[in-house]
């Protein structure tokens, strides 16, 4: 007897694992879904699977159900980040250059026959 697999998989149940006190992870098959963390004013913030947060709930279950409907990122896709967070990113990257290269011109003027 041969088995035929339908052409597009089933979407599995999505699992619940309460790590510590306040703090769920959730997973699909193995594979990280996302979390739910219960902040010190009592809300649980819903995270996806990038831990980029999906909103603010009363309950557990609301943060869980939010979590489990978020979009999952695809592979190919990077993650976003804000213009400000990036221009951040490159202004210090380019100091960092400079005082790289800043440090290799000393290092050529002290050491000029190595």
């Amino acid at each position: 007897m041969t088995a035929v697999l339908p052409l597009r998989a089933e979407r599995t149940r999505v699992t619940w694992v309460r790590v510590e006190s306040g703090f769920h992870v959730a997973s699909r098959a193995g594979e990280f879904v996302g979390f739910a963390e219960r902040t010190p004013d009592g809300h649980v913030v819903g995270f996806d699977g990038r831990s980029t947060p999906v909103g603010r709930y009363e309950t557990l279950a609301e943060a869980q159900r939010a979590v489990e409907s978020a979009p999952a990122p695809s592979e190919d896709s990077e993650p976003s980040m804000s213009p400000r967070l990036l221009g951040v990113f490159q202004g210090a990257a380019t100091v960092a250059g400079l005082v790289a290269l800043g440090a290799l011109g000393a290092a050529a003027l002290t050491f000029p026959g190595v």
